[in-house]
């Protein structure tokens, strides 16, 4: 099996590396702190898996996770993260990650994925599994899959009038949603919408901050 891991620690890069390879004989071909530091995109094309660290310094990892799976929908993408939250394990589904491993599981954790990825299947590590079962009791999954589209960009700060506009819908539609949003969730003010989707893992502090203006 052929290997990438992008991560911007070294010393976990060449962690991961010399396990893989040795426990396995598995071969990684490149071990890079960014995707930008491949030789060429066509590299990819040789790759089996990719390991991917969400928290990037250059970029966010799910933006390198949408990269790959959009132009080499074949490479197995694996998430390695601090990160427990539903939302950031959501997100990295929903862009089409085949597992999400934590950084506090166990060693052996990371190679059971490896190994279920290779056989074609997907892996969750034993910690989200458990948070996963009891994650989906909460207010936000009562939203319409229309609510939700609305609820992010609420939540980064964008008003009626525009987000009418990317949705390509009337602003008194938009203004129906929110209302329904803020009752679902108990809420009175986007600020508020903001603090849920930070505390529940569904948009980072770099979302925000990134996003386009209101």
């Amino acid at each position: 099996m052929h290997i990438i891991i992008i991560d911007d620690h070294e010393l976990v890069r060449d962690g991961i590396k010399n396990l893989v390879e040795q426990e396995f004989g598995w071969h990684v071909l490149f071990d890079v702190a960014a995707i930008e530091e491949l030789p060429n995109a066509d590299v990819l094309a040789d790759v089996d898996v990719a390991i991917i660290d969400i928290s990037l310094q250059e970029a966010s990892g799910f933006d390198v996770l949408n990269t790959i799976k959009t132009n080499y929908p074949d490479v197995r993408c694996l998430m390695v993260s601090m990160y427990e939250h539903v939302g950031y394990i959501s997100k990295a589904l929903e862009l089409g990650a085949d597992g999400y491993v934590t950084k506090t599981a166990a060693t052996k954790e990371l190679m059971c994925a490896l190994d279920v990825l290779e056989n074609g299947d997907n892996y969750l590590s034993t910690d989200l599994s458990n948070k996963l079962a009891f994650g989906h009791n909460n207010a936000f999954s009562e939203l319409t899959e229309r609510e939700r589209e609305v609820f992010l960009l609420l939540a980064r700060g964008l008003q009626p009038k525009r987000i009418s506009s990317q949705l390509n819908t009337m602003p008194k539609t938009i203004m129906v949603h929110r209302t329904n949003i803020y009752h679902k969730l108990g809420v009175t003010s986007q600020f508020e919408l903001l603090r849920i989707a930070l505390n529940e893992g569904i948009l980072s502090l770099d979302d925000f901050i990134h996003a386009p203006g209101a």
